[in-house]
């Protein structure tokens, strides 16, 4: 009895000590309470369920008898398939008083197909303005000529009006290096070209437009004339082609080279232009056209040349450049400089260093030279030594 009486004291005063406090939310933090560390579940893999998508292709084409349909329908669905797309069947459809067509097909091709191939379209313009239009037609041709040399299939090339001048434009096909994915999308896509006066001369040149995709390796599903906004006709080709979701990558780019040579005079600059065209094509680097240009009081000139993209998990590097060399010394004359700068153009070109340009610069007491060249990528380039 005594001992169970001196627990209860004992519990008592106990207790008493630990409510003599007032226990309230201003003396009491967060930290003050355990925390319980639950682990995150994880994340739940994609599920990806199973079926197939299915698109439909669609026809501006009218036919006013049904029985007409068939075999329009017939040879769409051949040339789908010669394309490298799966169909799944077509049916005639009524457009307005008269009937058309649609196809399903499947808007995916799974990795390793042949078909469709992976093109882009891209047109070219060097930016330069000619007085005269023989000019600008013969620039034109050559320039057409330069991307054909590169085996770059040209679609066509037109003059248009730049100002009182006139312009010139090139349009091209090439390669897209799609990043390897498991499936690709499928892409119409349509070109229109040409410039004819009359509708039935338009129709009449659809075959050799759609020749010149077939020879550019492009499956090309179907041609039509149409109305250009001058009022002349053109001929629009549909074709189709193939991408992902990591999208286009094109095989080629256009870069500029700007001269550092000075001519007093436009023709000249232009002259010494059209020659650097074959130092490029010498090099293994295709040039597209040359173009004079005013620097101050005299005139220089550009070269536009085709580089291929190298693509690499850091970024894009093209698969030539145009490098700058700076003599590291002086020269007291002006014919002390240029000497040496030539003697330096033969070092690199006996060493495959392709040299585009170079020129002299400083004042007299203290003259220089650099020189430009074409470097490869995978190239090494010249040592050049502390200055």
């Amino acid at each position: 009895m005594f001992k169970r009486f001196a627990a209860l004291i004992s519990l008592f005063v106990f207790s008493s000590a630990a409510f003599a406090r007032p226990f309230t939310l201003e003396t009491t933090g967060a930290e003050d309470v355990p925390q319980v560390q639950f682990p995150k579940p994880p994340a739940p893999a994609p599920v990806t369920p199973p079926g197939v998508t299915i698109a439909v292709y669609t026809t501006d084409e009218e036919f006013t008898f049904e029985s007409e349909v068939k075999p329009a329908l017939d040879a769409r669905i051949n040339a789908l398939k010669a394309a490298g797309l799966t169909t799944l069947g077509g049916r005639v459809v009524p457009s307005g008083n008269d009937y058309s067509f649609a196809i399903d097909y499947v808007p995916t091709v799974k990795n390793g197909a042949a078909l469709p191939p992976a093109v882009i379209l891209d047109t070219y313009k060097n930016g330069a303005a000619y007085w005269r239009t023989q000019d600008a037609e013969a620039a034109m041709k050559a320039c057409s000529a330069n991307f054909r040399n590169a085996k770059v299939p040209v679609l066509g090339a037109y003059l248009y009006e730049e100002g009182s001048d006139n312009a010139f434009a090139v349009d091209f096909l090439q390669k897209s290096l799609l990043r390897p994915t498991q499936e690709y999308a499928v892409k119409f896509e349509k070109y229109t070209g040409g410039k004819y006066t009359f509708e039935s001369e338009a129709q009449k040149a659809v075959p050799s437009w759609l020749a010149l995709f077939k020879a550019a390796g492009v499956p090309a599903i179907r041609g039509k004339a149409v109305r250009r906004e001058d009022g002349d006709y053109a001929v629009q080709v549909e074709y189709v082609t193939k991408t992902n979701s990591f999208g286009p990558r094109p095989q080629y780019a256009v870069a500029r080279y700007e001269s550092r040579d000075v001519f007093p005079f436009e023709k000249n600059a232009l002259a010494a232009g059209q020659a650097s065209l074959a130092v490029f094509s010498s090099a293994g680097v295709p040039p597209l056209s040359a173009v004079a240009r005013k620097e101050g009081n005299d005139y220089s000139f550009s070269v536009d040349y085709l580089v291929g993209n190298i693509y690499q998990p850091g970024g894009t590097v093209p698969s030539a450049a145009i490098e700058t060399y700076q003599a590291p010394e002086t020269f007291t004359f002006d014919s002390e400089a240029k000497k040496a700068l030539e003697a330096k153009k033969a070092e690199f070109n006996s060493a495959g260093l392709a040299v585009v340009g170079g020129a002299v610069s400083g004042s007299i007491g203290s003259y220089t030279y650099a020189l430009d060249y074409i470097a490869k990528a995978g190239q090494p380039g010249p040592y050049l030594p502390p200055r």
